[in-house]
């Protein structure tokens, strides 16, 4: 009687396959509106300081703080207004600041020379040609500095990153027009089954149609790679083995739905073992026991149960990982969209508002305790999230959320 050989807990199976999956290493050039959701085959640099120039945070004036100083509802600051920045100006076209002057500004408009401060418009009465500023503000009061996106020279995305819609931005804003990328890793998917047929056929009594290969092929491009199906292999040890070795010479990982079991009719495990090395067989969950992990000429081939929920669910959590790495990818994140982190320093927030604010996942690798960093940025700075892995969102009855406690974050 057949047995299951080798049957390990998931993470343990997870891990020894990942230790034996090498990335692809051909890399090729595309136009950075094509990346979306490929993996980066370079590092990528700032070439400049984003944006380039200080600009204003709120609608206002834009003043010296000096002569704001003391400025109160009883003691008002009278400033002359020298103009208006207009949206996409250039900075240094603009007049420079002199005693008491301001200049009316919009959110985003560049600082024109002298000024380090924006009076919010709430703070001030226009007047004719002057303007009564009712507070003081200290330098820097609602500015974004030249730097505060990109600094030059700094590395904005390491190599293996797999590209977000968000990171297309951040390129298009560095002023890239095209990036190195890994090539897409080629799955061919093989079915066995003599009782399967086509899923365009209609079924004879005592068959039915297959239909792993087409939920198989959106889990596929939903990771980045490119699927490559093959005929349906019927219930025979031969036709099995000529099929995977044509599919392990075609493709960069091979996945065989069905035939993974014990059963007298399941070859997939004999096969495997023949052309290659058998890593796994068998996990210990429900469902998805009958699970191969095996290596051929260096390429991951796996082994999915026929039934299509632990087809599917086999591929979430035991396949997606191996094929990022085999993708290029350099940080494997979980592939939820939720996961529970343990905060790294307090977040606040206001009451009546609910937050939404980014973080940066660590993971500890002693514990496998997942850390969630919080990333303070403006919402003008697309860097916020090109740095972030997630959102973690605080409730509006919560004023803050302390350190140390355990909260879900939404990965991006």
């Amino acid at each position: 009687m057949r047995r299951f050989e080798n049957s390990q807990p998931l993470s343990s199976a997870l891990s020894l396959s990942l230790s034996r999956v090498t990335p692809l290493s051909e890399s090729e050039e595309i136009a950075v509106p094509e990346a979306y959701g490929r993996v980066l085959a370079e590092e990528i640099f700032s070439s400049s300081n984003l944006p380039g120039f200080v600009r204003a945070t709120m609608d206002g004036y834009a003043v010296r703080a000096q002569d704001t100083h003391n400025a109160s509802h009883e003691r008002p600051a009278i400033l002359k207004v020298i103009g208006s920045v207009e949206m996409g100006e250039e900075p240094q076209k603009l007049p420079a600041l002199q005693e008491s002057e301001a200049i009316e500004i919009t959110t985003g408009g560049p600082v024109p020379p002298n000024a380090d401060a924006v009076v919010m418009l709430e703070e001030t009465e226009t007047l004719s040609d002057s303007v009564k500023v009712f507070a003081s503000v200290e330098p820097g009061r609602h500015l974004l500095a030249a730097d505060s996106d990109f600094q030059r020279g700094e590395r904005v995305f390491y190599m293996g990153h797999r590209l977000r819609a968000i990171d297309i931005g951040a390129l298009i804003a560095l002023g890239r027009e095209s990036v190195r990328v890994f090539k897409r890793v080629r799955v061919g998917v093989l079915n066995t089954g003599s009782e399967l047929v086509s899923g365009r056929e209609s079924p004879p009594p005592g068959k039915i149609r297959e239909t792993n290969s087409y939920v198989l092929r959106g889990l596929i491009e939903a990771q980045g790679a490119k699927t490559q199906s093959y005929p349906i292999v019927p219930d025979d040890k031969s036709r099995l083995r000529a099929a995977v070795e044509q599919a392990v010479h075609e493709t960069d990982f091979v996945l065989i739905s069905g035939g993974s079991s014990v059963g007298a009719r399941d070859w997939t495990f004999e096969v495997l073992q023949e052309l290659g090395e058998v890593l796994v067989h068998g996990l210990q969950i429900r469902p998805g026991k009958p699970t191969i992990s095996a290596l051929i000429v260096q390429k991951p081939v796996v082994g999915l149960p026929g039934n299509p929920v632990s087809c599917a669910l086999v591929f979430e959590k035991f396949v997606c990982p191996l094929l990022s790495k085999r993708s290029g990818v350099r940080v494997l994140l979980p592939a939820h969209r939720l996961v529970p982190a343990r905060l790294l320093s307090k977040i606040e927030s206001v009451k009546g508002r609910e937050d939404f604010l980014a973080v940066r996942l660590k993971l500890d690798e002693d514990s496998g305790a997942l850390f969630a960093e919080p990333i303070y940025g403006h919402t003008n700075n697309i860097s916020t999230l090109v740095r972030a892995d997630g959102i973690v969102s605080v409730p509006a009855d919560l004023e803050k959320i302390e350190a140390g406690l355990t909260v879900w974050v939404e990965l991006l």
